[in-house]
């Protein structure tokens, strides 16, 4: 049994679509059978490296040739912890065979032991790491399953809506897009793992408003591409917890709410081709479920993360991405670099120029509406 079921589950039992599928009291049953095996596994872990550290500090013992205070009182101590830990958990840890710790000790300082043959010790540490890389591979395809599932539901969305939903150039859907920025901004800013994120944001939009000296500012085919790894999203949602903690009971809020700020103003530019590495780069969930192939698959299956390439909203003028970077936090102000890179696009289809850079569209506030009035009213333009 060794632990497995933690590991494994731990990684494996949440899948978007089961989710949305199953009732509230397959959720609730659910939850508590994964909190259950995490608590299960986190006891045999600490339980073997408690066996562990006291088998390293009794071979320093031996190899010192020589009595120490300080190495018996903390050999003593582990021991004791060991005893309460087994009055506590005493079924599981009799099921794993770790009750004995002496087995263990005996077992891997004995020197009639061939050296060819693993000790008992070893053989429970060899199976350990072999569940901790099968737990890695199951969490990095539940990742980008995770992403698939959430840049889908959300793509899907934006074409069903779209002609519901105003153009970026009215003034009430330009504030509702500022403040759904200027809230993820202000809710996550302080957490690290969101820092190369908003930089590279920032950046990005930058480089549209103010290309470097040899593009042209106001050429509407000036289209710039910006293109960072799928992971830089899915794995920060374990350290971006939001500002008051609200995500805890929501492990993909961090991811869903940037999909949401990147769909708001940008196009999700969906290659077959792999920008980085020149590969296929079609985003499709894996069956995480299937553990048996998990042994012989090619680790560039799972170790993979999806390249995420996002442009400008063509109806985008330049002044509205002035205001998006006034609600984002100054890169200067970030502990983290950019993330992704950045690539002017060449862009000859008329269709993907951009058709509003000096805000010819956009429509006018109140206040310069007045202003236009009055300036008609006295034949001033």
């Amino acid at each position: 049994m060794f632990y497995s079921s933690s590991l494994i589950l731990n990684s494996s039992t949440s899948s978007l679509n089961e989710e949305k599928k199953a009732d509230d009291t397959y959720n609730i049953n659910t939850s508590n059978d994964k909190k259950k095996d995490q608590a299960v596994g986190k006891i045999l872990i600490e339980t073997l490296d408690r066996i562990n550290a006291i088998h390293s500090m009794q071979q320093q013992q031996q190899q010192q040739q020589q009595h120490s205070d300080a190495i018996t009182s903390s050999i003593a101590n582990l021991k004791q912890e060991h005893t309460i830990i087994s009055k506590q958990y005493h079924e599981v840890l009799l099921e794993c065979e770790l009750l004995d710790i002496n087995q263990f000790i005996q077992s891997s300082s004995s020197d009639i032991r061939d050296n060819d043959t693993p000790s008992l010790l070893q053989r429970y540490n060899i199976m350990r790491d072999s569940m901790r890389q099968r737990a890695h591979q199951i969490s990095s395809l539940h990742r980008q399953n995770s992403l698939f599932e959430l840049l889908s539901t959300r793509s899907s969305s934006s074409l069903e809506e779209e002609e519901e939903i105003p153009r970026l150039t009215q003034i009430e859907n330009i504030q509702h897009t500022i403040s759904i920025i200027q809230k993820f901004a202000n809710k996550y800013k302080a957490n690290i793992g969101s820092h190369s994120f908003l930089a590279g944001l920032y950046k990005f939009i930058d480089l549209q408003i103010n290309p470097k000296p040899d593009s042209k500012r106001l050429d509407p085919a000036y289209i710039v591409r910006w293109t960072f790894n799928g992971s830089v999203l899915t794995e920060s949602c374990r350290s971006c917890i939001g500002k008051h903690n609200e995500n805890e009971s929501d492990e993909l809020a961090y991811a869903r709410e940037a999909i949401e700020v990147l769909f708001s103003f940008l196009i999700w530019i969906k290659d077959d081709i792999d920008l980085e590495g020149g590969v296929s780069n079609m985003m499709k969930p894996i069956d995480i479920h299937d553990l048996g192939h998990l042994q012989t698959m090619d680790s560039s299956t799972y170790n993979k993360e999806h390249m995420l390439s996002f442009e400008i909203n063509k109806n985008v003028s330049n002044y509205t991405l002035k205001r998006f970077l006034s609600v984002l936090p100054n890169p200067k102000q970030l502990d983290a670099r950019a993330t992704g890179s950045l690539e002017v696009v060449s862009s000859v289809n008329l269709s993907c120029q951009r058709s509003n850079i000096e805000g010819k569209e956009d429509e006018d506030s109140w206040f310069v509406m007045m202003i236009r009035y009055f300036l008609e009213y006295f034949h001033i333009i």
